[in-house]
Order: C-alpha cells, then sequence, then structure tokens
C-alpha cells in the first residue's frame, strides 16, 4: 500500500522512518491534502519528518483532529505554539529531560566509570557481556590471567597472529559470565600489537578487524588444577600454547609453556627461555644476567619431552633498558638455548 492510499483510509497513523534526505517533511501540505478528514498522527519517530508549520495549518483547517508527538524538528522547539494546541499531545523526546533526572543520569554514567576503572566491572554495555556483578567480581582474577597469558603469547616472536583459541578447564566451565575471558585474552593479544588503545570492551572488534577469529571451548578434561585456563596462538610462524591458572588471594599463575609444565609468577618483566634438558644451562643463564648486573625475582624450570622451559622473571631498571637487551644477545648465543623471549608484563 502506497503513503497516499494509507493516508487516505487510515483514522490512526503511526510514524516509524530514519531521517534522511527524501524522509524530511514527508508530511507536508501536498500529504495533508490527501489525508482523510479527522486523521490523528502519532510520531515517535523523528521530528523532521513533518513539517510542523503545515501541521499546524492541518488541525486548524479540521484535516488532523489530533497529534501526538515525542519529537520536534527543533528540540527543545523554539516555537511552543504548536505544542500547544488542545489537539496536540506533546511529550519530551527522552523520560531524562528533568532536573532531577539530568542529574540521577549524571551520578549513574559517574558510577559505571568509577566501577570500572577501580574494578574493571562494566555495567549496561551495549558491547559487552551481561554479566552480574556478583559473578564478575568472581572473575576478576581470571580476567587479569587471560590478559597476561594473551599478552606473554603475543611477545614470544613476531609473526602474522590468524586465531585465537581459548579453552576453559574444571570450575570455570560452569560460569555464565565465562565468555569475557575471551575478549580480555584478546586485549592481552592485541595490546603490545596497535598502536590504539584497546580494552576488554573492544577487544573482539579490533580482532576482528585484524582477521583474528578467536575460538573459544570447554573441556570437562581433569588437570591438576580446579580452573585452568588455555591460551593457544595460530600464527603464520607456528604456534604459541600456555596455560595459567588463578592461585589464592586472587594470584595469577603461569603453569604450561608449549606443553611442559612450568610454575611461576605472572607480571614484571621476565625471559622465557626454551633449552636443550642438559647440565650447565641454568649456570650460564645466572652468569650472563650477573655480569649485567641483572638480578633474578624468581627462576622456574619445567622439563619435557622436547627440552625444557626456563622462567626467569627479573628487575628491570627502567633507566637502563638496554642492558636487558645486552643480556639477551648473548644468552642467545650460548649453544643450549634455542630461544629466549622478552615479555614485558603489567604489575
Amino acid at each position: 500500500m502506497g503513503i497516499d492510499l494509507m493516508c487516505s483510509e487510515a483514522d490512526y497513523l503511526t510514524l516509524h522512518l530514519p531521517s534522511t534526505p527524501e524522509t524530511r517533511h514527508v508530511f507536508n501540505d501536498e500529504r495533508f491534502s490527501r489525508c482523510k478528514p479527522g486523521i490523528r498522527l502519532v510520531n515517535t519517530a523523528r521530528g523532521e519528518l513533518i513539517d510542523e508549520a503545515a501541521l499546524r495549518r492541518a488541525i486548524d483547517a479540521g484535516i488532523v483532529a489530533g497529534a501526538a508527538l515525542d519529537v520536534f524538528e527543533t528540540e527543545p522547539p523554539a516555537d511552543w505554539s504548536l505544542a500547544q494546541l488542545p489537539q496536540v499531545i506533546a511529550t519530551p523526546h527522552i523520560a531524562a529531560s528533568t532536573e532531577e533526572a539530568q542529574e540521577l543520569v549524571g551520578i549513574e554514567a559517574a558510577a559505571t566509570v568509577r566501577d570500572f576503572l577501580r574494578d574493571g566491572m562494566v555495567r549496561n554495555a551495549v558491547n559487552f557481556p551481561n554479566i552480574h556483578p556478583d559473578e564478575l567480581q568472581r572473575l576478576q582474577p581470571w580476567i587479569r590471567l587471560c590478559d597476561l597469558l594473551g599478552a606473554l603469547a603475543s611477545q614470544m616472536g613476531t609473526a602474522r597472529i590468524e586465531e585465537l583459541g581459548v579453552r576453559y578447564y574444571g570450575a570455570l566451565v560452569e560460569s555464565r559470565g565465562v565468555d569475557v575471558l575471551a575478549a580480555s585474552a584478546a586485549a592481552g593479544v592485541l595490546r603490545p600489537i596497535l598502536s590504539s588503545g584497546v580494552s576488554i570492551v573492544n577487544a573482539r572488534a579490533a580482532a576482528k578487524a585484524r582477521g583474528i577469529d578467536i575460538v573459544e571451548s570447554r573441556s570437562t578434561r581433569s588437570r591438576h588444577f580446579t580452573s585452568l585456563v588455555s591460551i593457544k596462538l595460530r600464527t603464520d610462524a607456528g604456534e604459541r600454547w600456555v596455560e595459567g591458572t588463578v592461585f589464592e588471594p586472587g594470584t595469577p599463575r603461569l603453569v604450561s609453556v608449549r606443553g611442559v609444565d612450568v610454575e611461576a609468577p605472572l607480571g614484571g618483566t621476565l625471559l622465557v627461555i626454551a633449552n636443550d634438558d642438559q647440565p650447565g644451562v641454568i649456570g650460564d643463564v645466572g652468569t650472563i644476567l650477573g655480569r649485567h648486573r641483572v638480578n633474578i625475582a624468581n627462576f622456574a624450570l619445567g622439563r619435557g619431552g622436547t627440552g625444557a622451559i626456563g622462567i626467569v622473571n627479573v628487575d628491570e631498571d627502567a633507566d637502563a633498558p638496554h642492558v636487558l637487551d645486552t643480556a639477551l644477545e648473548e644468552l642467545r648465543k650460548v649453544p643450549a638455548i634455542r630461544e629466549v623471549f622478552l615479555i614485558r608484563l603489567a604489575n
């Protein structure tokens, strides 16, 4: 049915159109002249759809018996003569137009920003999972863990990332809000790469824009921990696989690298060393770092069928970052060391 035929037969007409050059003043003098006398018009879409001067003339002529409007061409209206007609019901465009409501909206907005900055909690977002605050609070240590694991995996070499896999084990499988963890992992992966800001809120969109698929899965397979998160990056140079868990009270821990069990704290500056499992490697690492006056905060070693993985947490002097770079070059010359990665994580 065409709009003119509809106007000529309708007793009540409601408008549901966007504001475009084609729809601007779609109801003008000419359109009103084709309407059934006594028509009642409701507009809650866009004020620009109606020529307000033409509507006043149509009401005066008896063509329009009544109009209900909560949108206007200019908001607030500069001319209130239309809204003051007895045939017109006029309401504010938004319900929060009173001074009291505006104050409450401001308080709510400030509280939402505060909760995000202080606790990482996101409420009422259109692009973030709707998670109950209690559940989100419980997941906070795991959100941080996934961010750190993603950042660690991202810095284990230079390559084009094609896919991020996130797998949950144990009690995490039962959590309804666990989907937020993949977003946190993606934020951790992308933050070392992108110059623009990336957060848990926009990480999925940023990953999609770079052609990175995010694959989530849940496993009922028994592991050594009550809950565990596994992060796997598929790149054009191969796969990177790390796993972690949370120790009480809310402390993120690295528990596996490339399938080799190794337990180490996550945070600050650390070296990930892949080496042959043979005597003397730990001594070489300690000697080289000591010679360059790099203090070792923690040294963890894991052994697997394909070799050993060492995780060395070190103190980094912000005023002399070149010291670590020099030490790394020397470490890479040790025959038994296959790879060394310098990882910088948020504390």
